[in-house]
């Protein structure tokens, strides 16, 4: 559907000045939209089909043990995170597996202890969306 291309800043450029009269300026992007310092984060899963034309923007390898990324070798934007198909790729499916079992680790890590009745409510919510 979609012929390879590799992605490149000059060529973009280009395209966009010629096209729009604006020039892209992904610094600025960078600084409003989000940072890629996720050296305090913990527990978040960046899942990237190689399909999605913007996962060349997106968290691609893993930041820490709990900062993970899941590249889907034929998954498209958002495939993985959409109820299961029987023409699911197996790396959607695989992706999928990862990302539960990641998620079920990180609930097994909190302390029962610790809960509130807002981590509950939180908890449900994550829930709904894993199921």
């Amino acid at each position: 559907m979609f012929p390879p291309l590799e992605w490149n800043l000059d060529i973009a450029s280009k395209y966009c000045e010629a096209n729009y009269k604006v020039s892209p300026d992904p610094v600025d992007a960078s600084l409003n939209y989000w940072s890629a310092d996720f050296s305090a984060a913990s527990n978040i899963i960046f899942s990237n089909g190689l399909l999605d034309p913007w996962h060349a923007g997106g968290v691609l390898e893993d930041v820490n043990p709990t900062v993970k990324a899941i590249i889907i070798a034929d998954g498209a934007h958002h495939l993985d995170l959409r109820g299961a198909n029987k023409d699911d790729p197996d790396s959607v499916i695989t992706a999928r597996q990862e990302e539960v079992a990641l998620i079920r680790k990180w609930l097994d890590q909190k302390s029962i202890d610790n809960f509130t009745e807002d981590d509950s409510t939180n908890l449900c919510s994550l829930l709904v969306l894993v199921c």
